[in-house]
């Protein structure tokens, strides 16, 4: 009778494999909890940044004031930005855009909103936008209705101004600052002065 020898694992063999599973695991769960959070917060600013300026490009190619509307999901911390366009007869006026309270407040349409292009409208999965009514201290928010951004027939904006934006669990649970200048530059991040 032949006896054949089995080679197995000894229990110390089994003991070092788990623990040297469990201290990969331990350092490997955070990166992997975290994957994602930087690029959803970059997608993020990115989506803002271009259509912030397209759609300057568009109001300097054809002159029309436009308004970029803010529609925060609460649910999800998320936000659409919607585009539209004046297309009244004061669509040129840089003046009366800037001059009407609160600015850009008096579109043709519905509600003075203007026209909407919905092929323009952009998805922040990530971000609440809440526009401030100053330039400093607590963010008190604006009404709904005014949560938007103007942006005046020569591509500059109608007023100074600035944002909130809270981002969801998944782009880092953070909160930074949009602001507006009426030079037509905006940047994210301190107000430059």
């Amino acid at each position: 009778m032949k006896f054949i020898h089995q080679k197995a694992f000894s229990v110390i063999e089994l003991l070092v494999v788990i623990a040297v599973v469990s201290i990969v695991a331990a350092i490997g769960l955070p990166a992997i909890s975290n994957f994602g959070v930087a690029e959803n917060n970059e997608n993020d600013k990115a989506i803002i940044r271009s259509q912030i300026n397209y759609v300057r490009q568009l109001a300097i190619e054809n002159g029309n004031a436009y308004r970029i509307k803010i529609i925060n999901n609460a649910i999800n911390n998320s936000s659409q930005l919607e585009v539209y366009r004046d297309e009244s007869l004061n669509r040129f006026n840089k003046q009366f855009h800037k001059t009407s309270v609160p600015p850009c407040s008096q579109f043709s349409e519905i509600n003075n909103e203007g026209f909407l292009i919905s092929d323009l409208t952009k998805q922040a999965e990530h971000y609440a936008i809440t526009k401030c009514d100053s330039l400093s201290g607590a963010c008190n928010a604006v009404t709904n209705s005014n949560n938007y951004f103007c942006i005046l027939p020569d591509g500059s904006g109608a007023e100074n101004t600035r944002a909130q934006i809270q981002s969801s669990k998944n782009a880092g649970s953070k909160i930074l600052f949009l602001h507006f200048y009426e030079t037509g530059f905006f940047n994210l991040g301190q107000r430059i002065q």
